[in-house]
Formats: structure tokens, C-alpha cells, sequence
């Protein structure tokens, strides 16, 4: 009863962590930004810089190097799909069928899968930059 008991609270948590993670982090990623265009405009003003030219830097967005963006997403999902089909190939055929922790092993196996895929783009983006 206790397993159950912890099985459920743990789930909850990572299911409601799942959630929220992405909601927190796209509006403290919003908040970062807005705060950095009102510290863009203090500045200005302070400057005493023409109206004009605070408008157009204001309104004129930078270009974010999207170049890498798909080996960043690829390189972590190949990753975490072969750490975790493999991870469920040998505790399907290796070990017993009453494993308790084999869905919060089976989601750190993804994670790690996730991180080495991640260190990878990272060392491939490295180099082709360092190539240029």
C-alpha cells in the first residue's frame, strides 16, 4: 500500500512538473525580454537619443541565428529513443516482470538520453563554428 502511495505522489509530481515547466519557463522567458526592452528604452532616454531612432530600435527585432535549431532538437530525440527503447528492450527481456522502479528508471534513462544529445550538438555546433 505504501509503494502505491509513493508510486502515486511521485507521478503526480512529474506529471504536473511536465505541465508547468514549459508555462514557467516561456513566461519568465517573456518577463527577461520585456525587461530588457525597458532597460533598452531607460538607456536611450537617458541618452536624450532621438525619438525616431528609439522607435526603430525598439520596433526592429534581431535575427536569431536559427541555423543549428533542428541538430539541437534531432540530436536529443535520437538520443533519448535509443537510450529508452533500449532501456526497455533488456528490463522486458532481462529482468523480472514485478520491477517497481522501471517508469521513473525508464524517464532518467530519456533525461540522460536528452542531456548527451544535447553535449553532442553542442560539440558538432562547436566545431562547425570553430571550421568557419
Amino acid at each position: 500500500m505504501d509503494s502505491y502511495l509513493i508510486r502515486y505522489i511521485v507521478g503526480s509530481i512529474l506529471t504536473a512538473s511536465t505541465i508547468l515547466t514549459p508555462i514557467i519557463l516561456f513566461f519568465v522567458a517573456y518577463i527577461r525580454n520585456k525587461k530588457a526592452q525597458h532597460e533598452l528604452r531607460m538607456r536611450l532616454l537617458e541618452n536624450n537619443a532621438d525619438t525616431e531612432l528609439v522607435k526603430a530600435l525598439i520596433e526592429t527585432k534581431p535575427k536569431a541565428e536559427s541555423k543549428f535549431i533542428m541538430l539541437r532538437i534531432g540530436l536529443p530525440a535520437i538520443f533519448a529513443s535509443v537510450l529508452g527503447g533500449g532501456f526497455v528492450y533488456l528490463l522486458n527481456h532481462t529482468a523480472d516482470k514485478n520491477f517497481e522502479g522501471a517508469v521513473l528508471l525508464l524517464i532518467f534513462t530519456i533525461v540522460l538520453g536528452v542531456g548527451l544529445g544535447l553535449v553532442a550538438a553542442l560539440l558538432i555546433e562547436n566545431k562547425l563554428h570553430k571550421n568557419r
